[in-house]
């Protein structure tokens, strides 16, 4: 069945089934013989998407999705130091990619560095047995969790949320353009985007149409905010490299020209009201 929600599934059990699946996941993830990198960006991926479905499940359990999400939020978080070095590296390189060779703006040196950063802070920073036992403690609260709730109800209160919040968050970004407002937009959008993927089933097919666009929204998003943590973190060094105002100014015109192709699709995914957007994803009949 994938992670999605079957058509004709009890929408209940198919939630705490989803987020059982992905919390099991993320410790057989853990355990697997891959390199760390992918074990890491593969365990926050699944932490997103079940914090996604806790944000779902409020309503119904208050304090108890409220705590728990925060706590894998934690948990996320101790994976960070590593999965931030990785993506340093990541856009250091799809900077240099943009470079002719001829020109050195001292890239190749920089994503050497930061490689090596890499390497270490997987070496150093990745506290992976007490994640571990963190996701196993948060294994055990999911299964206690009972489905005597109407879950297609809290799925299409949540789509309308996430659509609403992810409005707001765009106009707030547009008037500001801060990095951590463009940051918040990116989550909003990554929310709704996994709602829909997950109800695909049971949605209007408009659902499965935009559903690409807003993937490809909160790729633009994330690598603007790729860029800006890599120029925060350069700005920051303490190794005065000659070529770094040079770096910078590549960096702020590469995120000009994402955030302007964010703004175009945002203007496009979000042109409707909260209401007139949860009306177009009406339930399909059976």
């Amino acid at each position: 069945m994938g992670h999605q929600i079957g058509k004709r599934e009890d929408a209940a059990k198919a939630l705490l089934r989803l987020a059982c699946a992905d919390l099991e996941a993320a410790i057989r993830d853990l355990r697997d013989l891959s390199s760390r990198e992918e074990r890491v960006h593969r365990v926050r991926q699944r932490l997103k998407r079940l914090r996604t479905i806790l944000r779902v499940l409020q309503p119904v359990f208050g304090d108890r999705a409220v705590l728990l999400r925060r706590s894998l939020g934690e948990t996320a978080r101790l994976l960070a130091g590593a999965r931030d070095a990785d993506v340093a590296v990541a856009s250091a390189r799809s900077l240099a990619e943009l470079v002719p060779a001829e020109n050195d703006l001292g890239l190749e040196r920089l994503v050497s560095a930061l490689d090596a950063e890499a390497s270490a802070a997987h070496r150093e920073r990745t506290p992976i047995g007490e994640v571990n036992r963190r996701l196993a403690s948060a294994l055990a609260t999911v299964r206690e969790f009972d489905t005597s709730f109407d879950g297609d109800v809290l799925i299409r209160k949540a789509l309308r949320k996430a659509y609403a919040r992810g409005r707001r968050a765009m106009e707030h970004a547009h008037a500001t353009l801060a990095t951590p407002h463009l940051h918040d937009w990116r989550k909003s959008v990554k929310q709704l985007w996994f709602l829909l993927r997950l109800s695909r089933r049971r949605l209007a097919k408009r659902g499965e149409r935009i559903a690409p666009d807003l993937a490809k929204l909160g790729e633009v998003l994330g690598a603007d905010n790729d860029q800006a943590t890599l120029a925060e973190k350069l700005a920051l060094s303490p190794t005065g490299d000659i070529s770094l105002m040079a770096q910078l100014s590549l960096i702020a015109r590469q995120r000009n020209t994402l955030e302007a192709e964010a703004f175009a699709l945002g203007a496009e995914l979000y042109r409707r009201k909260p209401d007139a957007f949860i009306a177009g994803m009406r339930r399909r009949k059976r």
